[in-house]
Parts: structure tokens; sequence; C-alpha cells
């Protein structure tokens, strides 16, 4: 068999490029415009996903005109350094394979190794995050204590409907579950979304792309004016 005519070609390599800065002035770099590297497990698909969620409650935000001064800043400060952890977990997953065939045995030791390690169950939860993206914590300055703040917000049974209307919404969110932070959250009412009794959970406020901005039982009045602006 011969090959006669070639009308597509790509080469993909373990090439790993990340821009410097995320946002040029009006411009923002987000997807394979802020990264590339080799596509191992859809990181980069998730990635540059992530990187729009970040950035398009933001640049809404900006357009309604009640964004914060800085918020728009935020996306680079959030999204740069989780872009480098995927390009420094791809890099690491690249040593382990033989790219040319030579059955390296430096790379075959490692590999053994790590498959070994891969064994153990907390190894096989925190790769799974690294993965997943799900090990990003975002800095949250003034509200970083609690353990859940700077996360993705946990798995919740709002009930069927709500947690789809909440999700559609492209809102914040702040669960009140003992109706704690009903006059706290008024003046935010036309961003902020407020779930009181009937949510089985502890108190917090959830950003719009789904990360926890505030967590506890201390005043959630300062990270609403952080994240949602001045409040009406």
């Amino acid at each position: 068999m011969h090959l006669l005519e070639l009308r597509y070609a790509r080469r993909i390599t373990n090439a790993s490029r990340q821009a410097a800065q995320y946002r040029h002035g009006r411009v923002f770099l987000a997807g394979d415009a802020a990264h590339v590297h080799l596509p191992l497990g859809a990181q980069g698909m998730n990635t540059g996903m992530q990187d729009a969620f970040n950035l398009g409650w933001k640049l809404g935000a900006a357009v309604h005109g009640w964004a914060p001064e800085d918020l728009l800043d935020t996306y680079h400060a959030e999204r740069h350094p989780a872009g480098a952890a995927v390009l420094r977990n791809v890099r690491a997953q690249s040593l382990l394979m033989d790219w040319a065939g030579t059955r390296d045995p430096d790379v075959l030791a490692a590999r053994e190794i790590f498959t070994d390690m891969a064994r153990i169950p907390d190894v096989q939860h925190h790769l799974a995050d690294l993965m997943s993206g799900m090990a990003v914590r975002y800095p949250m300055p003034g509200a970083d204590t609690h353990p859940l703040v700077g996360r993705p917000a946990p798995d919740l049974d709002l009930g069927t409907a709500r947690t789809h209307e909440l999700l559609r919404s492209g809102r914040g969110v702040l669960l009140d579950p003992a109706d704690t932070f009903a006059e706290v959250a008024g003046p935010w009412s036309d961003r902020v979304d407020r779930v009181g009794q009937g949510s089985d959970t502890e108190p917090m406020l959830v950003r719009p792309d789904g990360y926890v901005c505030w967590a506890g039982a201390d005043d959630p009045e300062p990270a609403l004016a952080r994240w949602f602006g001045e409040p009406r």
C-alpha cells in the first residue's frame, strides 16, 4: 500500500506555552489563545471552559455597571496560576511517555513507581482532582480561612427545579439555611439570589462561576461588596 495524497496533517507534540498576561487592556485571552499543551485527558478543554466561566460573569458585571473596580483584573490573578498548574501536570505526564519507542530505562523505572503509587486511593483522588480541575483554589483575600472558600461549591440538593433555576440565572447565590442574612443580602438582591430555609448546608456565598467566595458564620457583607459591587 502506498500513500498517494495527503489532504490533512497535524503534528502533536509536548510543547507547552502560556501567555504571560491574560488581560491586555480591553483584550482578554482564554482557552487556546492563553495556553497550549499536549492534549491529555481533555485537560485543555476543561481549562478553557473554566477560563470562560471565570471571565464571562465578570464581563457581564462590567457591562451592567456594578462590577467592583478590580473585578476584571481577578481573571488573570485566578486563571493564570490554574493554567500554569495544568501545564505542569501535562509536562509531568509527558515524561512518562516513551515518545520515540526507545524504552528508556529511566522512563520505565519512573513509570513503574508512578503506577504503584496510583493504586493508592488517596493518590487516585488527588490525581482525579488535578485532571478535572477540582484541585483549583482561588485566592479570596479576607475570606480564605474556611476550607470551602476559593473552591468549587459542593454538590447540593436544593430540589431539582430550584437547582436548575439557579444554575440558569447567571447570578450569585447566598445559601442561608437559618434565614440569618436576609436583611444583609437585601441590597444585593438584583445580583444575588438568597436561598433560605430548606437548603441543607452551611451558609455560603457562591459566585456565578460556581466558586465559593464566603462561608461560615461571619458577616457576608464584605464578600458581597467585594464580588458583587456596591449595594443598591
